[in-house]
């Protein structure tokens, strides 16, 4: 179930489910718990989702360890108006997800020690070969597919 969190134009946040405010920190721990959170503006009762996870995103990078080294962020910055922009979204999207399939895995094996270390990362190794293998013919089928006719330069 999807949880609703409402936006103030004071900046609070208030958690429908719970009815109470909660903060940016709160709204973290939801998102990392596996909640699913959708975030309106309590005024125009627009969905404003995605600024707000940006948003905790930016304070998240700018503490700790960060995610979005510049060589990161410099390669995303050029696929904004690219003719491959949405490729490379749903590439970062499957990227992630099989990282965290990865964490899952890992977190269930270390619980259940039935692997050394050397085996584990042998398995992971072949399931990321196996993954960058059919990500890349999947790329390479979209990088191939035949031009439309009405598509096709038509020449001087």
């Amino acid at each position: 179930m999807q949880r609703i969190i409402k936006k103030y134009a004071n900046r609070r946040l208030y958690d429908t489910h719970q009815s109470r405010y909660i903060t940016l920190d709160q709204l973290k721990d939801l998102i990392v718990s596996g909640q699913s959170v959708q975030i309106i503006d309590a005024k125009s009762k627009k969905d404003i989702s995605r600024e707000v996870l940006l948003q905790l995103v930016a304070e998240q990078e700018s503490i700790g360890h960060p995610i979005l080294n510049e060589a990161i962020l410099t390669a995303m910055i050029q696929f904004y108006g690219h003719p491959m922009q949405k490729l490379a979204s749903q590439y970062l999207l499957l990227a992630l997800e099989q990282l965290q399939t990865q964490r899952g895995q890992l977190r269930e094996q270390m619980q259940n020690i039935m692997q050394s270390p050397v085996d584990l990362v042998k398995d992971m190794t072949r399931q990321n070969l196996e993954w960058m293998n059919t990500l890349q013919q999947t790329f390479l089928g979209a990088m191939q597919a035949p031009a439309k006719p009405d598509q096709e330069d038509g020449g001087d």
